[in-house]
Parts: structure tokens; sequence; C-alpha cells
């Protein structure tokens, strides 16, 4: 070794480095997955069927909206969106999943108030994202405003 690396204890510093980079690895890894999650185009954009939101649609003219429907819940299996224009799971909507359990469904909607909850892996579940809650039906459900 010369002098100047004699001098200088070089350990420290290579370790720092190797430590910043796998962490910066890892963040990238991780936003990778969240940016793929997120952004991701649906699968599939389902129309409600409902036959008084699709008479509504068909009667009043009124223009449609396309909205999505997500939630992150790690582990689960199944989700379903249980909601007034599906008559809350009679007429089941299944979330497409994602990776690190990520799941969502792009609807086609109709100008209004929607009242809806989830059902991950049979038990019902407020939209973690929405804090527009109120009392429906002897439940508390979420509300979802389309302009």
């Amino acid at each position: 070794m010369t002098k100047e690396l004699k001098e200088h204890n070089l350990t420290p510093m290579i370790l720092t480095l190797i430590i910043l980079a796998v962490v910066l690895f890892t963040a990238f890894a991780a936003g990778k997955d969240y940016y793929n999650a997120y952004t991701a185009k649906p699968s599939r954009v389902v129309f409600p069927p409902s036959e008084t939101h699709a008479a509504q649609i068909k009667d009043d003219g009124t223009e449609v909206r396309f909205r999505k429907f997500f939630i992150t819940v790690y582990g689960a299996k199944q989700v379903e969106l249980l909601a007034d224009f599906n008559k809350f799971g009679v007429e089941p909507i299944m979330l497409t999943p994602y990776s690190k359990g990520y799941f969502e469904v792009t609807l086609a909607l109709a100008a209004g108030d929607y009242k809806y909850l989830f059902l991950v892996d049979g038990k019902e579940t407020l939209d973690p994202s929405n804090n527009d809650i109120v009392e429906y039906g002897g439940r508390k459900v979420c509300v979802k405003t389309v302009r």
C-alpha cells in the first residue's frame, strides 16, 4: 500500500459506499413496484350491471365517467366491490389483483353520489383512501362523488 492509503483508513468510506448502494437499490426497487401498481393501465373496465344505473345513463343522457376503485391489502386473496349500483354484492364486481396486495377496478359511472365498501376475503372494509363516510342501511359506507 502507498503511504497515502496507510494514512487514510479507507475501510469506513468503502463500507459507507456499499451501504449507500444497497439502500439506493432497495429504494428504487420499491419505487418501481409502487409506480407499476399505481400507474398500470386497468386490466378491464366494468359497466355496473344494475338496471337502474343503466337506465339512468340511457334516459337522461348523462355523460359517463370512468372511476377507479382501488385498495391495497397485503396478504388478501380476493377483493370485491360492494356498492349501491350492484346491490351491495348481489351482482358481484371483483377487483383485479396486482403485485404487493394492490387491487383495482375501473367503472363507467354517470354523475352522482355512490355508496360503496370493499369485501376483502369475506370481511367488509371501508376504503382507507376515502374519508367521506356515511351511515347507510345499518352500516358505515364510503361515498364516491362523480361529476
